[in-house]
């Protein structure tokens, strides 16, 4: 009979972090299921698959051997879906199961799941949620996607001899510094995997340093590198383009509070220059819509939002793209996009995206989360760095007259088309565990 983490005393000393961890969330469950309750009472948790985070299914376990791949957000995700195409592709009959944390990912991929595919929320860290997940779908394999290292879950898979993966891994130089502060118990929980992948060299030397065995650590290898392009509405795109036709568009997808603020001050101004300018601005919380929407029109600006269907007139200033799923329809229709969560603390976010389909990038200095990738482009001239509301009018002005923005769009196209695919070692892996 296996026996739990914490209950296992045979076994090399518990780092005190770490046990301290593993008891309250063995023994104060109760405090998780509260924020469990605050989450869904914020809109945070999808109300009819609630129970999903308690760790109990209302779905069957397939027959035969079954892949578990775990992640966080929409992203991560739709990063999984070429590899989970490959793997099938070898071998029919085996099945997958997604879990994620976020209702915007289940939102998304309800409808895209690849073929013998489910999906269920990620349980909460604490045992009895954890126990109840394994005993249902006990796994044939377990692959953790780019850095959602959950103790309790991890120890977990490893007791019951659940064969553990890491793929994608990132991990940024806040987090790092992070476990560096409790070493021993980073050390006990990287030593539960089997083997690992690397986003970048940067991550593999701080995987390394944090006491990851060499021989677990295979290799360097991004999925998002690889990842399909964003899909779109075909029909919606011709409509907005033609509704579009005399405007001069700008993106701004996944914007944060903090560097709105910036990117609406020089809308302002390229619309005072010229009236054709139109601003598309994409949230990264969707949810945040309404706010934004009401500030601007409490300040005088001329709006329409996406989620209520507004009608574009020909002096809209601010298109509030408000609704999930859609970033690629609006990369499609602007040859420039700013890719957000970069003037503010949150370390950019995906590159790759926008550059699949020809868009010239301008991003902030904070990109810390796709930093290889930001420097290539750079280096190359496929992407543009920006501080402010007048270097982002400054660019704007220059790209859309000079016609600049399709020879940097095309730079980025080209690199990122041209990386090299690494998924078949990553795939031989996988495959040597099953």
């Amino acid at each position: 009979m296996r026996k739990s983490m914490i209950g296992n005393r045979k076994r090399e000393k518990t780092p005190v972090v770490l046990f301290i961890y593993l008891f309250f969330t063995r023994y104060c469950e109760i405090i998780f299921s509260i924020i469990l309750k605050y989450r869904l009472f914020k809109g945070k948790e999808h109300q009819q698959r609630i129970h999903e985070r308690r760790g109990i299914s209302k779905l069957k376990r397939p027959e035969g051997q079954l892949i578990w791949f775990n992640a966080a957000s929409v992203g991560e995700v739709l990063s999984i879906f070429p590899l989970i195409k490959i793997l099938r592709d070898n071998n029919s009959s085996l099945n997958f199961l997604i879990t994620s944390t976020t209702v915007t990912s289940a939102r998304l991929i309800t409808d895209r799941l690849p073929q013998n595919c489910q999906h269920q929320f990620s349980p909460i860290d604490t045992f009895k949620a954890i126990s109840r997940f394994l005993d249902h779908w006990n796994p044939d394999l377990a692959i953790f996607i780019e850095g959602e290292l959950w103790p309790r879950l991890l120890l977990e898979i490893k007791e019951k001899q659940i064969p553990l993966g890491l793929i994608s891994a990132r991990m940024e130089s806040r987090s790092f510094k992070n476990w560096r502060k409790i070493n021993r118990t980073a050390e006990k929980i990287l030593r539960t995997f089997n083997f690992a992948f690397a986003q970048d060299q940067k991550t593999a030397k701080r995987l390394l340093s944090l006491g990851m065995p060499r021989e677990i650590l295979l290799g360097i290898s991004s999925l998002k590198e690889q990842a399909e392009p964003l899909t779109f509405d075909s029909n919606e795109f011709k409509k907005l383009k033609e509704n579009f036709s005399d405007r001069k568009i700008w993106v701004a997808g996944s914007t944060h509070l903090g560097e709105e603020e910036i990117l609406l001050r020089a809308q302002q101004i390229l619309y005072n220059y010229d009236k054709k300018y139109l601003l598309i601005l994409v949230p990264r919380h969707p949810e945040r819509g309404e706010t934004i929407a009401n500030n601007l029109i409490s300040s005088g600006r001329r709006i329409v939002r996406r989620s209520l269907k507004d009608k574009i007139s020909s002096d809209t200033e601010i298109y509030v793209a408000d609704t999930m799923g859609e970033l690629g329809l609006w990369y499609k229709l602007s040859d420039i996009a700013f890719l957000g969560g970069s003037l503010v603390n949150v370390g950019g976010h995906n590159p790759y995206e926008p550059c699949r389909f020809g868009t010239a990038i301008l991003h902030g200095s904070f990109v810390y989360n796709f930093q290889h990738i930001f420097d290539l482009l750079n280096s190359e001239g496929a992407s543009i760095l920006v501080e402010d509301s007048l270097s982002i009018v400054d660019q704007i002005k220059g790209l859309t007259q000079s016609g600049g923005a399709q020879k940097i769009g095309l730079k980025g196209m080209k690199i990122v088309n041209g990386l090299s695919d690494k998924s078949k070692s990553m795939v031989k892996v996988i495959n040597s565990f099953i």
